[in-house]
């Protein structure tokens, strides 16, 4: 008691609180200092100039509480800060952090902040309350600082902000070029904050930007008068490690495998991690090296439209405010299962339930029709991603996001991929009555981490990628009157089995299997096409910027992974 009413004692001076709200305001660069892969020089300057900075900042009121309740944002963002490095253990708050927090459902931010409500929990009442009060508490004293003491820090801290500046212009010294926009927290976030805003109005616009874009598509290659039908399903949050197909112990996908006239593509890498950016790649001519043209073109429904196809969308994610919504809507049909009533606005269907409405709009029409099925897939919650019937590995309900509780996430996440491969064997099954020549490329936008490794990572999103959120299931299916009309297709899709790909690929394959042909077509993207050709895979950066994915700070377990499932990267770059 006695050293609690010490401590008590010494905050009650202005002086000691004015040191204290400085160090306060740096907690998180401390973390990040440790955290972030810079040169000595550029850490250290990560650290005084934020500090003589705030130091300064602190001088212009005589009580420095009043400056920190004014700062009450850079506070939450600091709590917000902490909760990421908890999360993913390194990396500042990313664009695409900012921007999850506009294209995420309720549902999804209902289940991330229930398991990791006691995170936030900490940081608000071991950082930011004591923050708040201490500022509180500065304000009632009747001490303050005195105009001398505010004069020689207001000296210190310039003199400290030239120290940083100095040991940010020895950087060049150390093969590392220095920008206040990437490497000083917060101005790195704020910078970030100000590209998610900028990003947002042009997803917003996105229908002013392309309402005069035209594909001019046109077939060059018919089904000899039989009606025709592409499918493209669209997978969430799986990653092909945990597939039998591509050879996991557990037999998570028993039916795809004695399924007739498919290919499964094995060394796939997405080119994001982040649904918002990696389905708008899939669904359009974008890519991570040309991802500025997905504001002024349209998405593959329209390439198909225009090339005569009728065009249905079912979807059963809750599309919010990204640009997939906007890709859908150009479609036919647009059915939208998540704004169907399931009791309660929390939970979502599962993906079974998306094949009535598949098989009704099937027998509607004759017309040749493209189609694109958007899964929920293996989203966390994983167990609340398949029905009853399909528990296969027990236990699968963890009580939070922790290491403990990796058995039972792993087991519902397995669970949920054995319900993925019923829900794509049932699509192709109706494609199979049909008796259309009939197509279906699946693949998932992104994969996860399920505490894998010494790290305990889990989720996706995160700043800095792992092999776990990057290599995906891929497969194409051909009907069999596909294959007798158009073997030579089937045939090029198998002797591409094992060559490095990535979702950018997606556009031009289906293209390419439907015989459509359009301006923004690109044969060497195509795995039916014997045109195809390898290339280095870009991953997209957070601020749009193409990197190589081998370059995207991936540690020695994610080289170790990529080496073990045979990933080709440039390893001596």
């Amino acid at each position: 008691m006695k050293f609690f009413f010490n401590i008590i004692h010494w905050l009650s001076s202005q002086k000691h609180a004015y040191f204290l709200f400085g160090l306060l305001f740096i907690i998180p660069n401390c973390v990040l200092f440790f955290t972030e892969l810079l040169p000595v020089t550029v850490g250290i300057a990560s650290l005084l100039l934020p500090l003589a900075f705030w130091y300064a900042v602190l001088l212009l009121a005589k009580k420095p509480g009043i400056v920190v309740w004014c700062l009450l944002p850079k506070v939450i963002l600091d709590g917000g800060q902490l909760v990421l490095l908890y999360l993913f253990g390194e990396s500042v708050i990313a664009v695409d952090m900012f921007l999850n927090l506009t294209s995420s459902n309720a549902s999804e931010a209902s289940e991330l902040l229930g398991n990791i409500f006691l995170v936030i929990i900490c940081v608000f009442f071991f950082y930011t309350l004591p923050t708040l009060w201490l500022a509180y508490h500065s304000i009632r004293m009747k001490e303050k600082l005195s105009v001398s003491f505010r004069k020689k820090w207001a000296v210190r801290s310039f003199g400290m902000f030239l120290v940083g500046v100095l040991f940010c212009c020895l950087a060049p010294l150390q093969d590392f070029l220095f920008s206040l926009k990437n490497d000083i927290y917060p101005a790195n976030a704020l910078y970030n904050l100000y590209f998610a805003v900028t990003k947002s109005e042009k997803n917003a616009n996105y229908h002013l930007t392309s309402a005069d874009f035209k594909f001019n598509s046109s077939r060059f290659a018919h089904a000899d008068g039989k009606r025709e039908i592409y499918v493209l399903v669209v997978g969430e949050t799986s990653r092909a490690m945990e597939w039998s197909l591509y050879g996991y112990e557990r037999k998570t996908t028993p039916r795809l495998e004695k399924l007739n006239g498919l290919v499964h593509f094995k060394d796939v890498i997405t080119q994001s991690n982040n649904t918002h950016k990696s389905v708008p790649i899939i669904l359009s001519a974008a890519s991570a090296e040309n991802y500025g043209v997905i504001y002024d073109e349209k998405s593959i429904v329209t390439a198909f439209k225009e090339a005569g196809f009728r065009t249905l969308v079912i979807a059963n994610q809750k599309l919010t405010t990204s640009m997939i919504g906007a890709f859908y809507r150009e479609a036919d049909t647009f059915i939208d299962m998540s704004s169907f009533k399931t009791g309660s606005y929390l939970t979502s269907l599962h993906d079974g339930a998306l094949l009535p409405y598949l098989e009704k709009e099937l027998k509607k029409t004759d017309d040749n029709m493209f189609i694109v099925l958007h899964t929920y897939g293996s989203h966390f919650n994983y167990h609340e991603r398949y029905p009853k019937e399909f528990c296969f590995y027990m236990p699968d309900k963890a009580e939070g996001i922790r290491a403990s509780y990796k058995k039972e996430l792993r087991n519902a996440y397995d669970n949920s991929i054995h319900y993925t491969d019923y829900v794509l064997s049932e699509v192709a099954g109706l494609l199979e009555k049909t008796g259309a020549c009939a197509s279906m490329l699946y693949l998932s936008d992104h994969g996860e981490d399920i505490f894998d490794d010494s790290r305990n990572r889990y989720l996706h999103a995160s700043p800095i990628p792992t092999y776990y959120q990057l290599h995906i299931p891929y497969i194409l299916w051909f009907s069999e009157e596909y294959r007798d009309i158009f073997p030579e297709k089937y045939q090029t899709a198998l002797a591409h089995e094992s060559v490095p790909v990535s979702t950018n690929s997606v556009f031009h394959t289906m293209l390419d299997i439907a015989g459509v042909r359009t301006d923004e077509s690109d044969s060497t993207l195509a795995l039916t096409s014997s045109a195809f050709t390898v290339r280095d895979r870009m991953f997209l950066g957070d601020h749009d910027e193409p990197v190589p994915f081998w370059k995207m700070g991936l540690k020695k377990a994610d080289f170790e992974m990529l080496d073990k499932w045979g990933i080709v990267y440039d390893k001596d770059e």
